[in-house]
């Protein structure tokens, strides 16, 4: 996980308005309105009001934006909270990663606690020790892997409008795997885990589980295989 290499001397970058800088090494940086960031970020804390286009890579110990982030190479931050949209053209690496809005990220996520509101869309695999997503959106993954993996439809997704809502809130991913799982809305090749429950509105090819299985019976699987705990 990120720490930081930063000498305690490195001066804080504040941008206010329309701008651009250059990126570094700094303490502490603060964004409110649009601004265009040259290079590669280095610091304590990464707070956002606005929009933020960061042209390299980001390790921030902390980071908060309300707006929209963009990252071109990868995010790296402790703590992670996000309201709006986060485009992340690399990697995304936290301990707790809170997103509410949309998220893409073109190639892995891996954290301990990922908890996601709204919509996701990935190539990667996901990875967290608890995954935790609440649909507003349509979103699509490579891959789940998590120790307990929650996938629901979110309880408000009505009446959100700046989410796309066009198209029906649901997760569509190749492989989800967890020793708990509990999935709606969800479309997937397999599902793999120790207990596994299909909730409702979900279409699931495999399912494989070790300790217990149940299926809604508003979801479809077309094959369930029990294996032996070893």
């Amino acid at each position: 996980m990120y720490e930081s290499t930063r000498e305690p001397q490195q001066a804080d970058m504040k941008l206010v308005g329309n701008s651009t800088a250059s990126g570094g090494v700094f303490r502490n940086v603060s964004i409110t309105g649009d601004v265009e960031i040259g290079g590669d970020v280095d610091c304590r804390s990464f707070k956002c009001t606005g929009n933020a286009d960061v042209d390299g890579s980001l390790q921030s110990g902390e980071l908060k934006t309300t707006g929209n982030l963009a990252v071109k190479g990868s995010l790296e931050s402790a703590r992670i909270r996000v309201t709006g949209d986060l485009d992340i053209k690399g990697a995304l690496t936290g301990e707790e990663i809170h997103i509410f809005g949309g998220c893409a990220v073109k190639d892995g996520i891996q954290g301990e606690q990922f908890h996601l509101k709204g919509s996701l869309q990935s190539e990667g695999m996901l990875n967290a020790e608890h995954v935790d997503i609440r649909l507003l959106g349509r979103s699509a993954i490579g891959e789940i892997v998590g120790g307990r993996v929650e996938v629901k439809l979110h309880a408000t997704h009505k009446w959100v409008p700046w989410l796309p809502y066009r198209e029906s809130p649901e997760l569509v991913a190749n492989v989800i795997e967890g020793d708990h799982v509990y999935l709606e809305n969800t479309i997937a090749q397999t599902v793999r885990g120790g207990q596994v429950t299909i909730g409702p509105n979900c279409r699931i090819e495999l399912v494989e589980y070790r300790t217990g299985f149940h299926q809604d019976s508003r979801s479809e699987v077309v094959r369930s295989v029990r294996h032996s705990e070893t």
